[in-house]
């Protein structure tokens, strides 16, 4: 018989992300995806165990998860990883990434951060510049609290410009 994974006490009643469960965890679990703000994806493992079969949605907006589950990025410590064991924070997103200095050399599937580090999306498209020494065209995908979901804007208009890229 397995046990939860939380409460060994407890006999295990379902499996969630590789990981057993009792059926307290699992009405828990099942009730705080419930609470998961609208526009984060996925939502179905953005939960986390506070504590006396407390399960509560992660603080936070969901744009690094968003994107950890896009490049598949399961680092950091498991205070900052998913139940799916994905990244949820922008800083550990980019733990080990090179910082680009120049926007000539962003690619598709770079990693974007703003200024503040408080938000962060994926390059997903790239047009060349029209002129010679002009600036590239970079296309940012990223999961919006602001914009209710996932959604594409213009690095240089929505973003003004601003912000960094990891390789």
């Amino acid at each position: 018989m397995s046990r939860c994974i939380l409460h060994p006490g407890r006999e295990s009643l379902v499996t969630i992300f590789a990981r057993n469960y009792c059926g307290i965890c699992r009405d828990g679990i099942t009730a705080a995806r419930g609470r998961v703000d609208r526009h984060v994806e996925p939502k179905e493992c953005f939960v986390w165990y506070q504590s006396n079969d407390n399960w509560q949605p992660i603080t936070g907006t969901g744009c690094a998860h968003w994107v950890a589950h896009q490049l598949n990025l399961q680092h950091g410590s498991s205070g900052e990883r998913c139940m799916a064991g994905y990244t949820y924070r922008v800083r550990t997103l980019t733990v080990g990434r090179h910082a680009v200095s120049d926007l000539s050399q962003v690619r598709v599937n770079d990693i974007y951060v703003t200024p503040p580090v408080d938000h962060t999306g994926l390059v997903i498209r790239i047009t060349p510049p029209i002129r010679a020494g002009g600036q590239p065209s970079i296309v940012i995908r990223h999961d919006s609290s602001a914009q209710h979901g996932v959604k594409e804007n213009d690095f240089a208009t929505y973003f003004h410009g601003r912000g960094s890229f990891y390789h």
